[in-house]
């Protein structure tokens, strides 16, 4: 507890300021796209690594010495699979919010 309060002392008012800050400005702050490339760079790592046998739990690869297992690592496969439709549903939102965010297009009729 004694180690707490340090630790809300500094991240308190910074995360006051922020708040005050971003309410002020009254524009969205964070886009849709950053989860969207996050969701699919780990998807992406979590595939790759899995299908040519590389251990991405480090404390695994230190107990077997190498991170490489000469198999395939079916979790890690399955980790990467399960993060597809979430980088999916990122990506669709991002892509809906900049189509909502960019003005109708004029008609030349």
């Amino acid at each position: 507890m004694k180690d707490l309060v340090p630790f809300l002392v500094v991240v308190g008012p910074l995360a006051a300021l922020s708040w005050f800050l971003v309410r002020r400005s009254g524009r969205q702050t964070h886009r849709l796209f950053w989860p969207a490339f996050t969701a699919t760079a780990a998807a992406g790592v979590f595939v790759v690594a899995g299908i040519f046998g590389y251990n991405l739990n480090a404390l695994d690869a230190a107990a077997a010495g190498t991170p490489w297992s000469g198999r395939v690592l079916w979790w890690e496969v399955g980790v990467g699979l399960a993060l597809v439709p979430v980088a999916a549903h990122y990506w669709r939102q991002g892509i809906r919010s900049c189509s909502a965010d960019s003005p109708p297009a004029r008609s030349t009729a």
